[in-house]
């Protein structure tokens, strides 16, 4: 019996083995690059992979090839609806993967393990498909434009290698604590230049990528935070001075203001210089790609303009962190370079047996909703599934927790009964869940829509969630929002908010050159600082930037619902005066917020304004506007409803104090006590 079982296996083997010899025969250098490049790179479009063969093949015989393995089998490929590509991903199959193993004479399992290849790997970038493919994007620009980027004084070097990794995580040890530092991207270039006597010389330059699609500081702060520890740490010491620069790309304006404070806040925070880097905002992902050499680039330590080429500073290959491969140069010597493995053929034979990617993305795609798949592989094949429009709505209701419908529409700018397909949508793949309140009918995140969002950011679950008082069902079940309880507690309040700005989109949209930049609201508005040793706090109701023609004014709101009475509104208003008295809103803008406050009647806006007019007598140069809920939902935002909070003359609002030209008062400069005037459009 024993015999005969080795019998079967050895047929089996013999069989498997001769499939692979089948499978490789027709194969020649070119295919054998292509493969080696999915094994290290998974989910390539057809344009990255002619960057990263361009010097052997030209782009004819890329898709020539490309196409060649995937009828053979040899490579898998899937059209996602993810932003920034309507285009093919690509990646190696399972057969290719045994087949290159093969090739290369190592464990598949192995070489599974190294690239991250194997069926965990795929899963985990599919839901970071949004920020790789923008870094992929960047990678390709800096590599295709650096030759001629690099020139100097008439001399074009040239470009004899480059490497680069995706989701890089080191651990390290600081002051006696094991950290871990993670950066989206790194990337090595190898530049040989022409010097003055006819020689040639080769340089190393590197450099760190950072991207998020979240507005949020604080995961911005920790990455900065542990970038700062490990440039201190031990392990460093003997290459301090060879630091590489750190890119960091803004998927808005208002996300490069936030990166810009944290830079500052995380180096004041350890007490240590700032990193060397640049920052630049992205272009909309519907605009022509740029060329990364030519965006506009600003000093992470000054903010001031900068040169991508002047940051750059030649390094030995020895700074770089061992999992970028530049003492090996795969991409100079080719996939045969890589050492033989010294493993027997029994065991490569059991290698070659393990199924170590399941593939088939895209019939699997399709049966995202069946119960019997696993939560993770749900999660991760979202990340195929979703389009913008989707991606656009999860991450408007992760930053502002319980929007309804219209809210949703009215922001977005969209028809309501477009959004409403979409938001039932996500709730049919389980990422939202609808929550009835005493203000209607209202959107969050549930368990697996939190996991989608912190998978994407590369985020521990903790970071965005907190555990529920309902029983857990579930592995998701039973997580909510950080922040959500308490807006669910004051849900009439947070109504009141919210409608407030997405009826102000709506009706800026009608308005020629006018813009609702951004809003923001809970602890991204919060402000605490310190003042002689002494720490303070100013909390709005939310915070917000307008725009009007070329100018943007940025303003607080403040939403009475009646429940304040005259010694919180004192409190309240004295922390506006010592917030503006500190000087410490410079710091983000060279202009003063203004202060809208909407009360529920008449009588509560008189007594906020009383105490307004007490506590800011000081501070005149604080702009301050009122109005009443009931004129808000009658008239609209930008009607002549708003009365001057610190005025002295009239105890009614003008028939031309709108808030469009409240707005433009503020932008010029107006001040004191004078009533709101009519400034022309525009």
């Amino acid at each position: 019996m024993r015999e005969t079982t080795l019998q079967k296996r050895r047929s089996r083997h013999e069989r498997k083995e001769e499939l692979l010899t089948k499978a490789s025969a027709p194969l020649v250098e070119i295919d054998w690059r292509l493969l080696h490049w999915l094994l290290r790179y998974p989910l390539q479009r057809a344009d990255d992979l002619l960057v990263g063969v361009a010097r052997w093949a030209s782009r004819a015989t890329v898709y020539r090839h490309l196409q060649g393995l995937e009828v053979s089998a040899l490579v898998e490929s899937v059209v996602p609806a993810t932003p920034g590509t309507g285009k093919r991903l690509y990646h190696v199959s399972n057969l290719g993967l045994h087949v290159l193993a093969r090739h290369l004479q190592r464990p598949a399992r192995e070489l599974a393990g190294q690239w991250q290849a194997g069926e965990a790997g795929l899963l985990r970038r599919l839901a970071r498909l949004p920020v790789l493919l923008v870094i992929q994007d960047i990678v390709n620009g800096l590599v295709t434009g650096a030759a001629e980027a690099m020139s100097n004084q008439g001399r074009r070097p040239q470009l004899v290698r480059w490497t680069w990794q995706r989701d890089v995580v080191h651990r390290f040890q600081y002051r006696e604590q094991a950290l871990r530092m993670f950066v989206d991207g790194a990337m090595a270039l190898c530049i040989r230049a022409p010097q003055g006597d006819g020689t040639l010389l080769d340089r190393w330059y590197g450099l760190f990528l950072l991207c998020t699609e979240l507005d949020d500081e604080r995961v911005m702060r920790l990455r900065l935070e542990r970038l700062l520890c490990w440039r201190e740490s031990p392990e460093r010491w003997s290459s301090y001075q060879h630091m590489l620069p750190v890119l960091i790309l803004a998927t808005s304006l208002r996300q490069r203001e936030h990166w810009q404070h944290a830079v500052e806040t995380s180096a004041l925070k350890l007490r240590l210089d700032p990193l060397r880097g640049a920052l630049t905002c992205l272009p909309a992902p519907e605009s022509e790609r740029e060329d990364p050499w030519r965006l506009a680039w600003h000093a992470l330590s000054t903010d001031h303009p900068c040169h991508l080429r002047d940051l750059l500073r030649p390094v030995p290959p020895a700074t770089f962190l061992p999992s970028l491969g530049t003492e090996e140069g795969e991409e100079e010597r080719g996939p045969r370079s890589l050492s033989p493995s010294n493993a027997s053929p029994s065991s490569r034979s059991t290698e070659r047996s393990a199924h170590l990617l399941v593939g088939n993305l895209a019939s699997r795609v399709m049966s995202v909703t069946r119960d019997d798949v696993e939560e993770r592989e749900v999660i991760a094949l979202l990340g195929l599934r979703l389009t913008p429009f989707h991606w656009r709505m999860l991450r408007l209701l992760l930053a502002h927790p319980l929007l309804s419908d219209e809210e949703v529409a009215r922001v977005l700018g969209l028809q309501r009964r477009s959004v409403r397909c979409g938001l039932y949508a996500l709730h049919t793949l389980g990422c939202l869940e609808p929550l009835a309140t005493p203000a209607g009918r209202r959107w969050h995140l549930c368990g697996r829509g939190l996991h989608l969002m912190a998978a994407a950011s590369h985020l521990h679950l903790r970071t965005l969630a907190v555990e529920s008082d309902k029983e857990a069902a579930s592995e998701t079940s039973g997580m909510g929002q950080r922040g959500e309880r308490w807006l669910v507690e004051h849900i009439q309040h947070t109504a009141g908010v919210y409608g407030f700005f997405a009826t102000l989109a709506q009706a800026a949209r009608q308005q020629p050159e006018q813009e609702l930049c951004w809003w923001e609201t809970g602890v991204v508005c919060e402000r605490r600082y310190q003042v002689r040793e002494q720490w303070h706090n100013l909390r709005p109701d939310a915070q917000a930037c307008y725009r009007v023609g070329a100018k943007q004014f940025r303003f607080w709101l403040e939403w009475d619902r009646g429940t304040m009475n005259g010694r919180d509104l004192l409190l309240k208003f004295a922390s506006y005066a010592h917030y503006v008295a500190s000087r410490e809103w410079a710091r983000e803008d060279t202009r003063l917020p203004g202060l809208f406050c909407v009360a529920p009647d008449i009588a509560q806006e008189r007594r906020v304004q009383r105490v307004a007019q007490t506590r800011l007598t000081s501070t005149p140069e604080l702009l301050v506007w009122m109005t009443t809920e009931v004129l808000l939902h009658a008239y609209g935002p930008l009607a002549p409803i708003w009365l001057r909070g610190l005025s002295q003359r009239s105890q009614a609002a003008r028939p031309d104090a709108s808030l469009r030209q409240a707005l433009s008062e503020a932008m010029q400069g107006k001040t004191g006590t004078c009533s709101v005037t009519a400034v022309a459009a525009g």
